[in-house]
């Protein structure tokens, strides 16, 4: 469901609701913790919605909805990686871009036309910059999955060495004790 929520982003938390009859009839406040989602535009500010979570949301943001429910803040139910992990933003502009709601390089990289104005100057070149650094990544991933395979490999090799090697020797000594040359009985 996520390639339907491009650019829209959600997180959970859980806010008290003040219960009215259960307040009158205590004759205290009463309040009930209550599932609530935040939606908004990564790139829009003033476009965020805040209301009781429905299972509508639970489902169409099932990534968020399980973050939130493992413990997860606000910003850790978002997916990717943080502005601030990113060496090719300055602070400041990490700052800015957080003020109309982008935390992470792949949401600048998803980032509308629209968004992109709000940014102004220099945001195609940042959203293609995102976008750039997310491809170089995934083939980065790759490259060093492929290197730790081989590592592994590597030592598999020096392992199985170690054991011809040692195989090789109790050859040696057994063909020692049934007196004579292992390898030259073995061709007679």
């Amino acid at each position: 469901m996520a390639d339907n929520n491009t650019g829209i982003y959600a997180s959970f938390s859980i806010q008290p609701v003040e219960q009215p009859f259960l307040t009158e009839k205590e004759g205290r406040p009463i309040f009930k913790d209550v599932e609530f989602v935040t939606i908004f535009i990564a790139g829009d500010k003033h476009t965020e919605v805040q209301r009781v979570a429905t299972d509508q949301d639970k489902e169409r943001f099932s990534d968020a909805y399980k973050r939130f429910k493992e413990g997860a803040a606000a910003r850790e139910q978002m997916v990717g990686t943080p502005l601030s992990q990113w060496s090719y933003l300055k602070p400041s502009q990490i700052k800015e871009l957080e003020s109309i709601n982008i935390y992470s390089v792949e949401q600048l990289a998803a980032l509308s036309d629209t968004a992109k104005q709000k940014i102004g100057m220099g945001a195609n070149e940042l959203v293609s910059a995102a976008q750039a650094f997310l491809v170089t990544s995934k083939d980065a991933s790759a490259a060093s999955a492929f290197a730790a395979e081989n590592e592994r490999l590597k030592d598999d090799v020096k392992r199985l060495e170690a054991q011809v090697a040692e195989m090789g020797q109790r050859f040696e000594a057994l063909a020692k004790e049934q007196g004579g040359s292992g390898r030259r009985s073995a061709a007679a």
